[in-house]
């Protein structure tokens, strides 16, 4: 079957309305995307928020007539931004066709489903595109893989605080981590990141928390007995202690907010790895950690800093 789309450009105000209509004249899917190249980087936990201007794309069965439908839609003040026709395709694989293996420094690879990576010293992390945020596309998790690829030391320890995907912390395993906690504030990265590390076998080496989860199995295997005089809890000790490597992946804000935080969770002699952080903001992250700045690279106007812990 061959179908039909429709583009129409609409405001914030004007897309709740307008997705009615389109629902209602039959379309069979309805898809929003910016319309200004203004992104949206981290909405928190069960949030959906909207650009302000973006363009609806409905798609339609061949036996609708888009051509009315679009001269009704100007009718009514909407501006038609195209109309086209497409040919059948297997859908469930559609959105996936614009990525590619990506590489990160000398032997790390991203590989999508239904690639493959022609390089017999590669390290491969298999990872789709999904709901969580990080696939490496994003100059940001870039940054981070290419870190991760030219300074990671086999046995290491990893804290991977605000995992999104799971990426980071799944690729330090595959470059030979020793132990791997992944931290986040949505309980859907969680899944997120569990789901990808099973599809990379190293489901047994990751631990996922969310942030006060995390907090408390460190109290809970602190050397004191509990008063309770239980054990600590499963797994407790690799929660517990500081980390050789700690990486952020998140936003200059919440960076700075917790720079005393992050910073004692890094081992003396450990690095922390700060990424998300716009050019311009590198300025205020540098001044909130009182540790040795080594390293600060930049891609298309974001920064990764690199800071070591004094002995």
């Amino acid at each position: 079957m061959n179908w039909k789309t429709i583009g129409v450009a609409a405001t914030g105000e004007e897309v709740d309305g307008l997705e009615t209509m389109l629902w209602e004249s039959g379309a069979v899917s309805v898809t929003l995307v910016d319309g200004e190249d203004k992104p949206i980087f981290e909405p928190g936990p069960g949030e959906t928020p909207l650009w302000p201007s973006m363009t609806v794309t409905a798609m339609y069965e061949e036996d609708i007539d888009t051509d009315s439908l679009a001269e009704s839609l100007r009718g009514q003040g909407y501006e038609v931004l195209f109309t086209d026709e497409i040919g059948d395709r297997v859908w469930e694989r559609e959105w996936l066709s614009q990525f590619k293996p990506m590489k990160f420094g000398e032997h790390l690879w991203v590989c999508p489903t239904g690639f493959t990576v022609d390089d017999t010293a590669a390290v491969i992390l298999h990872l789709d595109p999904g709901l969580a945020f990080g696939t490496g596309t994003h100059p940001t998790t870039g940054l981070c893989l290419e870190w991760l690829d030219g300074h990671l030391i086999p046995g290491t320890r990893v804290l991977d605080y605000g995992c999104g995907s799971g990426i980071l912390g799944i690729a330090a395993k595959l470059l030979g981590a020793r132990d791997i906690i992944a931290v986040d504030n949505d309980p859907q990265a969680l899944v997120a990141t569990e789901d990808n590390a099973q599809r990379n076998g190293v489901q047994d080496d990751i631990l996922t928390y969310l942030p006060d989860g995390f907090l408390a199995e460190r109290a809970a295997s602190d050397p004191v007995e509990p008063e309770n005089g239980q054990p600590a809890p499963p797994f407790a000790e690799k929660a517990a202690g500081q980390f050789d490597i700690v990486v952020a992946n998140i936003l200059a804000q919440p960076l700075i907010n917790l720079a005393y935080q992050l910073s004692s969770y890094v081992a003396p002699g450990g690095d922390l790895v700060l990424s998300g952080i716009m050019s311009s903001q590198s300025d205020w992250v540098k001044k909130a950690y009182q540790l040795e700045l080594l390293a600060e690279q930049e891609l298309d106007g974001w920064i990764c800093l690199h800071f070591k812990k004094p002995l």
